[in-house]
């Protein structure tokens, strides 16, 4: 998913159910839902291969969203 997809969703989402705008946003820790957490922080870009994150300017190819 792209980050313009993402936004787009959640923009969906938001308009569809206002009342959870100031509710807290939680992530999955993997696909089968085995543990969640609080998003803390703001994205950050950087460069995603193999399962790694660097975050930096350079070959950014990616977002991070936690």
């Amino acid at each position: 998913m792209t980050l313009k997809e993402y936004i787009e969703q959640l923009q969906k989402f938001a308009e569809t159910n206002p009342e959870t705008l100031d509710m807290d946003v939680i992530y999955s820790h993997d696909d089968e839902g085995n543990g969640f957490q609080h998003l803390h922080y703001a994205p950050t870009k950087g460069y995603y291969e193999d399962r790694e994150f660097e975050e930096g300017d350079e070959d950014v190819n990616a977002v991070c969203i936690n």
